[in-house]
C-alpha cells in the first residue's frame, strides 16, 4: 500500500473524529496543508482518474466532510 494511501487514511480517521464530535473547530493549517497534498500528488499518479481530478480542497477552505470525502476517494482509487 503506499504511502499516500496511508496518509490519506490518517486524515479519514481524523475527519471521522472530528465529525463525530460535532467539533466546531475547523481542520488546523497543517491539516488543511496535507490533505492538499495529498490531492495533488494522486491527482499527478492518476492524471486520467475523474474523480480524482474533479477532488479541489484549493477553492475555499475546507472543512471536514470535505477532506473526508477527498480521502475517501484517493483511498478508494489508489488503495
Amino acid at each position: 500500500m503506499s504511502e499516500l494511501v496511508n496518509q490519506a487514511r490518517g486524515l479519514i480517521n481524523a475527519a471521522s473524529a472530528a465529525i463525530a464530535a460535532i467539533t466546531r473547530e475547523p481542520p488546523s493549517a497543517p491539516t488543511v496543508m496535507l490533505a492538499r497534498i495529498i490531492v495533488s500528488e494522486a491527482k499527478k499518479q492518476r492524471p486520467n482518474d475523474a474523480a480524482i481530478q474533479s477532488s479541489d480542497l484549493e477553492a475555499t477552505i475546507p472543512d471536514w466532510n470535505n477532506i473526508s470525502a477527498a480521502m475517501n476517494v484517493i483511498v478508494r482509487t489508489l488503495g
